[in-house]
């Protein structure tokens, strides 16, 4: 009996569309896990994972800009762990693939390089060695830690572009997450913010808290009388909120998280604005 190739759907025949036709054999070194997204009227979902380097295994060539390696799953095979191919973080395979084809971004009319996505055809071997990609893993998974004023160890997770660990925010402890500086290990513009906030956290505190209660007050005395609860102030939600998280990004952008004290049953509520333009809004999330 033969053996019939199943006819692909549109959706899959529109996603090979946007890959080159040829297939490319590579060794390829993954940066952190797979992750998983779909949109609109999508039945299948695009796994992602995304990629430190690989080698074209044709020329030999170290092609060390980052790609990200794609393919599409079933609603079922996206529950599992392994997402039918099983790709982990911060390993070598040898896979072939197809590279993305030139392509516009509809929003912001950049275009993407040929090869910005590479479309995994087939995992021909797991676990492997190569010297160059090697020596690169021992590299990336070395530490990279600043000591900022008012804070302990920041420690950088390479795959998230973000340093992370505890600070002091007026006078209490917090998390603080600093985003690296976008050529270089280092977070030189997200640390002359920081130092604003920290010289005067009383003030950027208080004023935090004010811009927070005269936004969402309402919202919470909404959430308030669908529970029977009683009636509170700005005051009231002034005291009840505390600092947990400051997270200062490129350019003075910057937002602090507070929780709740069970005004909005434990979601926490983000101030965000910019170092030199103040406060620009307030919500809950979580």
């Amino acid at each position: 009996m033969g053996i019939f190739k199943r006819k692909l759907t549109q959706e899959e025949k529109d996603f090979d569309a946007k890959f080159d036709k040829q297939i490319k054999d590579i060794f390829v070194l993954t940066e952190d896990n797979m992750g998983a997204g779909k949109s609109g009227k999508e039945e299948l979902w695009t796994v992602s994972i995304r990629t430190l380097a690989y080698i074209d295994l044709t020329t030999q060539e170290l092609v060390e800009r980052k790609s990200i390696l794609q393919w599409l799953v079933t609603e079922k095979e996206c529950r599992t762990s392994k997402k039918k191919l099983g790709l982990a973080k911060e390993t070598i395979y040898q896979l072939k693939v197809r590279e993305s084809l030139p392509y516009i971004n509809p929003y912001n009319q950049k275009e993407m390089e040929k090869g910005k996505w590479l479309k995994v055809e087939e995992v021909v071997k797991r676990n492997c060695h190569e010297p160059r990609l090697d020596e690169i893993l021992k590299e990336y998974q070395k530490d990279v830690v600043i000591h900022p004023d008012g804070c302990g160890e920041l420690k950088l997770d390479k795959s998230l572009g973000l340093f992370s660990g505890s600070g002091i925010f007026n006078q209490q402890e917090c998390l603080i997450h600093l985003d690296k500086d976008e050529e270089s290990e280092t977070a030189n513009n997200a640390l002359h913010s920081l130092k604003v906030l920290l010289d005067d956290s009383c003030q950027w505190d208080l004023k935090a808290k004010q811009y927070a209660a005269q936004s969402l007050t309402d919202l919470a005395n909404d959430w308030a009388d669908e529970e029977g609860d009683d009636e509170i102030s700005e005051e009231d939600f002034i005291k009840r909120i505390s600092i947990s998280e400051v997270c200062v990004s490129l350019d003075g952008d910057f937002e602090l998280f507070y929780d709740d004290g069970d005004l909005f049953y434990g979601h926490v509520i983000i101030v965000s604005g910019n170092i030199e333009s103040g406060f620009e809004d307030a919500d809950i999330a979580g």
